[in-house]
């Protein structure tokens, strides 16, 4: 039975003069045969490869930054209850040696600091190992009074300039937060 039927074109629509067989199989690139229509052939008779699966599309580029996005803001598990954060006060004596040994930020018209951005005291970010502050002091302390002088809510400036001003004692009370 040979099924040859004239076709219109199918990109312009128009009635061309030429035939296709409906029942010629065609060479698949597994090296198998397989007719073209297999709506009209029982394919549990000939052996054809399952239809090809759609193909995956990747998403954009702003498709997954939204998504990053979406789950960055989403909180993640279970919430849990915030550390308790314990203050430590801690009363230090330093020598200087010719200087401190450490550095600050912070305080009123400061760049801020890393540790408490909504803080705006004066925290040690820095201290030099082997200066007079090595074993006293450590990145995060917050400095709350040097040598009697409040240092709560003082300006960047003036705090820089009290404690290269004081004499070879300054004697420092600080906060340390510990984690419990």
């Amino acid at each position: 039975m040979n099924a040859l039927s004239p076709r219109q074109d199918e990109v312009f629509g128009t009635p061309q003069n030429y035939s296709v067989d409906t029942l010629r199989k065609v060479p698949l690139t597994n090296g198998q045969m397989c007719p073209p229509s297999r709506a009209q052939m029982n394919c549990g008779q000939v052996h054809c490869p399952p239809p090809p699966a759609p193909v995956a599309r990747h998403p954009s580029r702003e498709q997954l930054i939204d998504y990053l996005m979406l789950k960055v803001s989403q909180p993640q598990g279970p919430s849990r209850p915030p550390l308790e954060v314990l203050q430590q006060e801690i009363r230090v004596k330093i020598e200087k040696n010719p200087e401190l040994g450490f550095s600050i930020s912070g305080g009123i018209g400061g760049r801020g600091n890393p540790f408490r951005p909504e803080d705006n005291g004066i925290f040690v970010t820095r201290v030099q190992p082997e200066g007079p502050a090595a074993k006293l002091l450590q990145p995060g302390d917050k400095i709350v009074q040097a040598n009697g002088y409040n240092f709560v809510n003082i300006d960047h400036g003036q705090a820089v300039s009290l404690l290269k001003t004081f004499p070879s004692t300054v004697d420092l009370f600080i906060v340390r937060e510990l984690s419990a």
